[in-house]
């Protein structure tokens, strides 16, 4: 039995205190702000879960282990906070996003369905369509609710036993000696440490300096009532083209919501959660190109986040001594998060080596 050190208690730093326990690990688990922490990245009304990935076959197969973790999890809290509401790409134009998902879908055999203009115009009638667009369904995909699964998980893990740190600074780490730190000169010591510390990661890892910070920002959205139907009971948009818009249906009282990538941009991660004037305007003209009525569609709040995304756009573990660092989320851990968690401490255990780690964590 080891003592494992974890900073960052969002959903991977939470799952890894998780799959900590369950092997009979002492954990310790540290977090600059409450548990769970609602200016966190990981914390939101939803996250979605799908298979869609366009060439990045990798990750489109390590889904499938990932609704096998999202299984245990729920059995562990006695509640499912997904609902399968299925995941479309729209094609727009030869080597897009969907039709590069198409073809990865056909190459790692995973069971889907091409849905054509017709069939999609009935199916989302709130999208402006081409006699050449075409849809692409496969696999269970819909929204993860967040803010009551990290909820769940800071529960669980304070049950099972984890000793938990909320408010508490880490200022610097130790990978030879498994140790951190505090901002108040307190040293923390284990004989593993793991650091999910999300955008904050680079001022504690040094591999991790430089890396990109991004700040995004969501829009919850009222839709207009002749297409309110279609968007609550319809599928969740991965990809329109390669526009960069996707969004989520607003069920099991969430609301609807837009997410544009363009809209991100770097930024400090100590800058705040408020959304400046005008800004849900902004993320709502990216949609305007390919969803009807978009001026018809009222804001309702604009979630901010953050995270480090570099140029790859994949996940990158660093080990060093005996420290193993989680980074460059892109904004799409969260589906990953109890898979992540169960591997980081396979490899803390020793059944996954290091190097496996890496290269399946970046979709090798």
């Amino acid at each position: 039995m080891a003592r494992i050190i974890i900073v960052g208690a969002g959903v991977v730093g939470l799952s890894t205190a998780r799959a900590a326990r369950a092997k009979g690990h002492d954990v310790v688990l540290i977090e600059r702000g409450p548990i769970p922490n609602p200016l966190a990245s990981s914390w939101d009304s939803h996250r979605m879960i799908r298979h869609h990935y366009g060439d990045a076959a990798g990750y489109t197969v390590m889904v499938h282990d990932a609704f096998d973790a999202w299984d245990r999890l729920w059995a562990d809290l006695g509640a499912t906070h997904f609902v399968d509401t299925g995941a479309i790409a729209i094609a727009e134009k030869d080597g897009d996003y969907a039709h590069r998902t198409l073809a990865t879908f056909r190459s790692t055999g995973l069971q889907h369905d091409v849905l054509d203009a017709a069939a999609l115009s009935v199916l989302c009638p709130q999208y402006r369509l081409t006699d050449e667009s075409f849809g692409v369904v496969g696999g269970r995909a819909g929204p993860l609710f967040a803010d009551r699964i990290v909820a769940g998980l800071a529960d669980l893990v304070a049950r099972m036993g984890v000793e938990l740190m909320p408010d508490t600074t880490v200022a610097t780490v130790d990978p030879a000696a498994a140790s951190v730190t505090l901002a108040d000169g307190r040293t923390i010591a284990g004989d593993a440490l793991v650091v999910a510390a999300g955008a904050w990661g680079g001022r504690l890892v040094p591999a991790f300096a430089g890396h990109p910070v991004m700040r995004q920002a969501l829009c919850y959205v009222t839709p207009p009532p002749a297409y309110a139907k279609a968007w609550n009971e319809g599928p969740a948009l991965v990809a329109y083209g390669d526009n960069g818009g996707y969004t989520l249906p607003g069920v099991c009282g969430t609301d609807l919501k837009f997410g544009y990538g363009a809209h991100r941009r770097p930024a400090d991660p100590d800058g705040g959660v408020a959304s400046p004037e005008g800004e849900a305007q902004a993320i709502l003209a990216g949609f305007g190109r390919f969803v009807k009525d978009i001026g018809a569609y009222v804001p309702l709040r604009v979630q901010v986040g953050y995270y480090m995304m570099d140029t790859s756009r994949r996940f990158r573990i660093e080990t060093e001594g005996r420290m193993i660092a989680v980074g460059n989320c892109d904004g799409q851990m969260f589906k990953f998060g109890p898979l992540m968690g169960e591997r980081v401490i396979a490899t803390i255990e020793g059944a996954v080596s290091r190097p496996d780690l890496k290269s399946w964590a970046a979709g090798e």
